[in-house]
């Protein structure tokens, strides 16, 4: 089953919760035990389809929007000839970071094989990832991808959208964002969704 048409689905559902008493008031509906429609039973659907909604979102945009604010991709091989210890590691990153990336403002993942760890970004150099080599987390780290970022007011959003697609098992909270910088279309349509649905499906 698709997406969209799970999300239909569960929608449709919740309508006939809502709806239940109206409809066996008028004998449309088939006698029996009436559906609960309260907070405690409504609020965890709201919270499923707009996690539906999320993931929809993600598949159909996060990816095309991702590539057009992004320039440049760089990776850096954690356990390819770098030599042994993280101190060792950071050296090496940080001499081959200032060649290759410099005051850039971008977005970097961190990735164990084929599982994103860690998401985060620089701007203008400061808040580099080597800064995170010492945390427990690292130590399965096997690649870093950079990203450039061209405008700076899109880094947050570029890092948003990261987070978005990779998934990172690390990353507690999606990014902070600043008045200047340009907002998460994911993040925006889906508190735009969640406003609708608690709209339609009012709760006292």
């Amino acid at each position: 089953m698709g997406l969209a048409t799970k999300f239909e689905k569960e929608l449709e559902k919740l309508f006939r919760r809502q709806t239940s008493w109206l409809r066996q008031a008028i004998g449309s509906n088939r006698s029996g035990r009436q559906h609960v429609f309260n907070r405690r039973k409504v609020k965890p659907k709201l919270r499923q389809l707009g996690e539906l909604a999320t993931e929809i979102l993600v598949r159909r945009r996060a990816r095309q929007e991702f590539r057009r604010v992004v320039g440049g991709k760089r990776q850096w091989h954690v356990k390819r000839g770098k030599g042994f210890g993280i101190d060792v590691k950071r050296k090496r990153f940080k001499r081959w970071y200032e060649k290759h990336i410099g005051n850039k403002s971008c977005v970097y993942v961190f990735w164990s094989r084929r599982k994103c760890v860690y998401v985060g970004r620089t701007l203008r150099g400061k808040g580099r990832p080597a800064g995170w080599f010492d945390r427990v987390w690292f130590q399965p780290v096997s690649r870093i991808d950079i990203y450039s970022v061209p405008r700076r007011s899109e880094v947050p959003k570029a890092e948003c959208l990261a987070m978005h697609l990779f998934a990172p098992s690390e990353n507690k909270y999606l990014p902070s964002v600043g008045s200047y910088t340009k907002k998460c279309p994911i993040c925006h349509s889906t508190k735009g969704i969640d406003h609708e649905l608690k709209k339609i499906f009012r709760i006292r």
